[in-house]
């Protein structure tokens, strides 16, 4: 669980500057990387870390846009691998798949409608990435399309500033309430298993090393 834990850590604070030690974050109001034995909601809370970081280069890139600055059809096209990939996959997967299936019936389901909508949401922010896509496609001709691809990133990054305020406050509070100590071991180990196949073909390192370098790219042209 440690190496997992680790590699989460370089992803989330790779960047221009060097890496500060765990407890000075680039987030942070987030305080849990002090603790050496991760809890669910920590393991989330780097994940959404990392998130955003995408957002903030998403925004970025549409300013650039928006203000006729350089930006390439290939930094957003990498924007958007790492989202769809990486980013949405990472943290999503873990939710959808592990822990909300779980949680829909704890407490009753007192919960469940809830679960439902953030769930929904992340239908949602994954439909917006593939309008993205589509739009690049048309990246080349002019002014209207460039004006749909920023208008579409500034959308998506609104949605998920949203969601990502409405997990932190109120559903991470949730979870570290209901979650028995067992439940929280079970659940990270269900989280380990989904993550083996990207840690051991270093998925995690080249993401870092794009997120880096468009961070380097887009601190130029919207400055």
């Amino acid at each position: 669980m440690k190496r997992f834990f680790a590699i989460l850590v370089v992803i989330s604070c790779a960047g221009i500057t060097a890496c500060a030690p765990p407890k000075h974050r680039i987030y942070q109001e987030h305080a849990h990387l002090e603790n050496t034995n991760p809890s669910v909601t920590d393991i989330l809370h780097n994940d959404l870390d990392a998130v955003k970081r995408m957002l903030r280069l998403l925004g970025k890139a549409a300013y650039c846009l928006d203000h006729e600055k350089p930006v390439s059809k290939e930094n957003f096209q990498d924007m958007v691998k790492i989202i769809s990939e990486f980013s949405d996959k990472h943290h999503q997967e873990k939710e959808d798949k592990v822990l909300f299936p779980a949680l829909k019936v704890k407490n009753e389901g007192e919960k469940k409608d809830f679960l439902g909508r953030l769930l929904m949401e992340h239908v949602s922010a994954r439909d917006e990435m593939r309008n993205l896509t589509t739009a690049l496609n048309y990246f080349d001709q002019g002014k209207k399309a460039k004006k749909k691809i920023a208008k579409i990133a500034h959308s998506y990054i609104k949605n998920m500033d949203k969601h990502i305020d409405m997990e932190e406050k109120l559903l991470f509070p949730w979870i570290n309430k209901v979650l028995t100590p067992d439940e929280q071991a079970l659940f990270i180990k269900k989280f380990e298993a989904l993550e083996k196949e990207d840690l051991e073909s270093g998925v995690h390192e080249k993401y870092s090393s794009m997120i880096e370098r468009l961070e380097q790219e887009l601190w130029l042209c919207s400055e």
